[in-house]
């Protein structure tokens, strides 16, 4: 079956770039900036995004490009790998459970984002508890009343997605208990749209307007991909292209209100002494790779459907370029709200240094009642994050459906859009429990252990495969006879330690920094992290299975099955007509009337002067003329 291509370059561009830039680009990006020494930080982001970034973007692409195939069956390079082709799939699968919950948040914010009256406004509605209840903490840290407990035990509330506008209020004074004070924000958060119970040892019902968002947010995902890329590379030039014009305009607007050029020169002010801090490099490179998303299957998948001739030097260049600007931009249109309501309140901007959730669901809601009117400024906010997580969401369950699709041609030949159907049903109905009552803190349990080692390591894998036994000469070869042009050497060097380095600075900051998930003080039982392990590990167990299965399945001595799971199989490649049709260099190859033969335990291999080792029978019947590959083991 002939495969699908993207109607044009652009849409592939455009789909990289969607999964790439997300909500975090603009809630957490920013806010990393303010920790880490203003302008200072993006220092180590740059330099981390050139030689850590890039490098692995460009190498997924080559694979899913040369391949013709998806996160499973690219793994044909190495056949004894291909574990981490199901884990990545698996990782990708469980992010998009989740995933989809929490744009189902942003629609439901969205909805009333459009009432005449904003619920989160005031303290008068049936789910606010008035005894503890605020408007906002700036109109209370301004108010000239004398304080009944200390400033330091002003909080606000904190969560793992994103950073928060919410601050410690220096030198404010309250009348009233701050410590058990929540602001009408936070009260609409937790009482109102998540309806939040006591713990997840109660789920409690379902949270029937939350589960019509869910059903909203599947069936959209559906629409833009059930016709495969054709469909999904029309509909990225809307979600994509929508939520950078919506960016321009809060930038506009920010940029005009008073106090916003402090908050931009606070942004943009290095503080150079920072950079002595190594944490602080470490944060840098862990963001480079969480922004970007390596590991996860997404550039490998989408390269697949490119034409075989695509210059893939240019298009990562692009991708983590576009990811790192909109990341920057975002923090303008953020530190010029930030000036602004400094400006309003008193405050210093250096005060608004929390992190949590708190940016997308409690703060902005808060900050946009000095943004008149503040339904617009909401519901511009809400709809820009809906798209920025659409476009990150569909591509999560096209990895999949690519894969099974590649994995299982005949079973799903022809039934791709109720293969389809079928996994974002499935994905559905594992979400469910996720809009419940207590879904909120089986939600953040899957969040914190589902994907946060899992695909650095897969990364990694990846990296060190591609580079030390498939080889970059064979790589170089590869991209010569795709586009007659030879891999950059500054990618051949990042390849060999730079980018495996910083890779492994990530895992390493990972395991330094983890703590078992919490909630304002709500503290997991040990039964719940042990289950997050068990998440944690459905996504790594398939690497030693699958590489056992195939040692056990080959037959021979246990160092000729590493030998010949090791190499490249007959299928690793391109077929022979697209490389015929599309290759630029397809003549250059070698012959593969030059082969030697390897003989275990009374099966015969051929071993062409490619490389590639398979048995007599499958190399006269099935064998694809490859490329060199000359593997050294």
């Amino acid at each position: 079956m002939t495969r699908q291509r993207w109607g044009r370059r652009i849409e592939f561009f455009l789909t990289t770039i969607g999964f790439s830039v997300g909500v975090g680009d603009l809630w957490r990006f920013p806010f990393l900036v303010m920790k880490n020494g203003g302008g200072a930080f993006l220092i180590p982001i740059v330099i981390f995004n050139v030689l850590g970034a890039m490098p692995i973007v460009y190498l997924e692409m080559l694979m899913g490009q040369y391949s013709q195939s998806g996160a499973v069956s690219v793994w044909r390079v190495c056949p004894i790998f291909k574990g981490v082709g199901y884990g990545t799939v698996i990782a990708t699968f469980l992010f998009s459970i989740y995933y989809a919950v929490i744009i189902g948040w942003m629609l439901l914010y969205f909805v009333y984002s459009l009432f005449p009256k904003l619920p989160w406004a005031s303290c008068d509605n049936e789910w606010n508890i008035r005894e503890t209840c605020i408007v906002d903490r700036v109109a209370a840290a301004t108010s000239n009343v004398t304080a009944t407990t200390s400033p330091a035990n002003v909080t606000s509330v904190l969560t793992t997605l994103a950073p928060t506008l919410s601050t410690v209020l220096n030198n404010a004074t309250f009348s009233y208990d701050v410590g058990k004070s929540e602001t009408a924000a936070e009260q609409f958060f937790k009482y109102k749209a998540l309806r939040l119970s006591e713990g997840l040892e109660v789920l409690g019902g379902v949270n029937w307007p939350m589960f019509g968002c869910l059903v909203a947010i599947e069936a959209l995902c559906f629409l833009c991909i059930f016709k495969g890329v054709k469909l999904s590379g029309k509909v990225v030039y809307f979600t994509v292209l929508g939520p950078f014009v919506m960016l321009f305009i809060f930038l506009v607007r920010g940029a005009i209100l008073p106090g916003a050029v402090d908050g931009m020169k606070y942004y943009i002010t290095p503080d150079l002494s920072k950079l002595k801090d190594t944490k602080i490099w470490a944060e840098a490179c862990m963001q480079v790779f969480v922004s970007i998303g390596p590991g996860f299957g997404g550039m490998i998948t989408f390269a697949s459907y490119n034409k075989l001739n695509n210059n893939c030097v240019r298009d990562a260049v692009l991708v983590c370029l576009m990811d790192l600007l909109t990341g920057f931009t975002g923090g303008f249109v953020i530190f010029s709200v930030l000036g602004h309501v400094a400006y309003r309140s008193g405050l210093k901007i250096s005060d608004f240094q929390q992190s949590g959730y708190g940016l997308g669901f409690i703060a902005y809601p808060e900050a946009a009642n000095y943004l008149p009117p503040p339904q617009l400024w909401c519901a511009l906010f809400f709809f820009m994050s809906i798209f920025l997580g659409i476009d990150s969401q569909f591509p999560n369950y096209e990895i999949v459906v690519t894969a099974l699709k590649d994995e299982f041609p005949r079973l799903f030949q022809g039934k791709s859009t109720v293969m389809t159907l079928g996994v974002i049903m499935v994905a559905f109905l594992l979400a469910i429990p996720m809009v419940t009552e207590g879904g909120f803190y089986l939600l953040t349990l899957v969040d914190w252990y589902a994907a946060t080692f899992s695909v650095t390591i897969f990364a990694l894998i990846e990296l060190l495969v591609m580079t030390y036994i498939y080889g970059v000469r064979n790589i170089d070869q590869n991209v010569f006879e795709m586009t007659g042009q030879r891999v950059p050497i500054i990618f051949k060097f990042c390849w060999y330690c730079l980018t495996p380095l910083l890779l492994l600075v990530t895992l390493g900051f990972t395991v330094y920094t983890y703590a078992p998930p919490a909630y304002k003080g709500y503290v997991y039982k040990p039964w719940a992290v042990g289950l997050g392990w068990v998440i944690a590990a459905t996504s790594l167990v398939p690497i030693p299975v699958y590489a056992i299965y195939a040692l056990y399945r080959t037959p021979g001595t246990l160092l000729e099955r590493l030998k010949v799971n090791l190499r490249p199989n007959e299928l690793w490649g391109p077929p022979a007509d697209v490389r015929e049709t599309e290759s630029k260099h397809a003549q250059d190859r070698l012959p593969a009337n030059e082969k030697s033969t390897i003989t275990t335990s009374g099966t015969q291999y051929i071993e062409a002067t490619n490389g590639v080792l398979m048995s007599k029978s499958d190399y006269e019947n099935h064998f694809h003329d490859n490329p060199a590959f000359n593997t050294r083991l």
